[in-house]
């Protein structure tokens, strides 16, 4: 039971709050874009989005740096900075730094690409078999596909490609990258968790979703959902930011802002929306790996957490880190907060270096310290689930 005040004020909000994740209605997805007919099981007979032909210096520069087409860079800087940015700057970091408070968010669209080739040798570091080529192909599925770098990936090594997505600017942003690449892929806008988008037969060798479930207010049904779709002897990978990793208590992963990932769904809702004035916030609860593992061991499959073997993290310098980054929040953006928020943040900050320290101390004495840093510094909780083959 929550101990907080602000906890049960907005207690009953759960009641009435409506989910993140719900399936498109017909004539929201038919606003999805023209492109997209729909059919009977939800896929798209999607014709090819048309590239607009875009050449002006800003998003020349952006594409010959991140390895995108002209106009998928110009699409991402439409959506993130406006239709009226500054489309004369020739230099990368002149543009990145022109729109500062963008920047995390338009090199995670436009490293979109890089990301989901990177993500095939790092699978088959842990193991998964990643084939190119094989007759009949093995089926893969993306859980939010979002600017399609995945799906990109995976369907140049010759996979049966699906992608989800419940996003309509993502989904229309992904398509426009995948058709850039010449690439001819099965997406679908809606609810992963509508059986009219996907139904649950087991069907996919492969799926990957990455940094998704933590924006599912029902992470539950999702994993057993995912754990229904895959074949027997199929493997999934979920990666979600990691709840108690330090660099995102000084600045959470979605909105750069101090504290979110101590507080719970209503409480971080509330203090984001006193922190920019905004009261769409779109990520749902943070929970430990051990509630995720658990989920997917009910739900008949086996799971185990994998790690980055080259993170090598100066530990120290990280909670030094993490103080002045709280001494610095006391002086500035706490004032945006209410007396009631900023006590609430200060009091689970507390809590957590209570705990943080008695793991510290012990894994010190233990010569441990690796396993230290991948629960309380690395910002990416990563987890293999293997569907049984019997």
């Amino acid at each position: 039971m929550q101990e907080s005040l602000s906890w049960k004020i907005t207690a009953p909000l759960r009641f009435v709050s409506k989910p993140l994740f719900k399936a498109m209605s017909p004539k929201e997805a038919e606003r999805a874009g023209a492109e997209t007919t729909s059919l009977p099981d939800g896929r798209g007979s999607e014709e090819r989005v048309p590239e607009r032909a875009i050449t002006n210096p800003t998003v020349c520069a952006l594409a010959e740096r991140y390895g995108v087409s002209p106009g998928f860079a110009h699409g991402v800087l439409e959506m993130l900075v406006g239709a009226g940015y500054d489309a004369q700057i020739d230099e990368v970091e002149k543009i990145l730094e022109r729109y500062s408070g963008s920047r995390i968010y338009i090199d995670y669209a436009l490293s979109t690409n890089t990301r989901g080739q990177a993500l095939i040798p790092q699978l088959r570091g842990w193991g998964i078999p990643i084939e190119s080529g094989l007759q009949p192909p093995k089926a893969y599925l993306d859980i939010g596909f979002a600017y399609g770098g995945s799906v990109a990936a995976f369907a140049r090594l010759g996979y049966q490609v699906t992608g989800i997505e419940i996003s309509e600017k993502f989904g229309r942003l992904g398509r426009l990258n995948l058709a850039s690449s010449g690439l001819d892929v099965d997406t679908r806008l809606g609810d992963f968790l509508s059986e009219d988008v996907i139904s649950s037969e087991p069907k996919f060798d492969l799926i990957t979703c990455t940094d998704v479930i933590e924006h599912v207010m029902d992470p539950e049904s999702g994993l057993r959902k995912l754990c229904r779709l895959l074949k027997p002897g199929g493997i999934a990978y979920v990666a979600y930011p990691t709840k108690l990793s330090m660099p995102y208590v000084r600045a959470d992963g979605h909105s750069q802002l101090f504290g979110l990932t101590l507080l719970d769904y209503f409480r971080a809702r509330a203090a984001y929306t006193m922190y920019t004035g905004w009261p769409e916030y779109e990520v749902s609860d943070f929970y430990e790996p051990e509630w995720y593992l658990n989920t997917v061991r009910t739900s008949g499959a086996s799971a185990e957490l994998v790690y980055d073997s080259a993170m090598q993290p100066d530990i120290p310098g990280e909670i030094a880190q993490l103080y002045q980054a709280f001494s610095e929040w006391t002086r500035t953006a706490s004032q945006k907060l209410d007396p009631l928020m900023r006590h609430e943040i200060t009091r689970e900050l507390a809590q957590y270096s209570a705990r943080m320290f008695q793991e510290y101390s012990r894994h010190l004495a233990h010569n441990s310290v690796d396993l230290f840093a991948r629960k309380w510094i690395d910002p990416l909780t990563r987890i293999l689930i293997r569907k049984p083959l019997t």
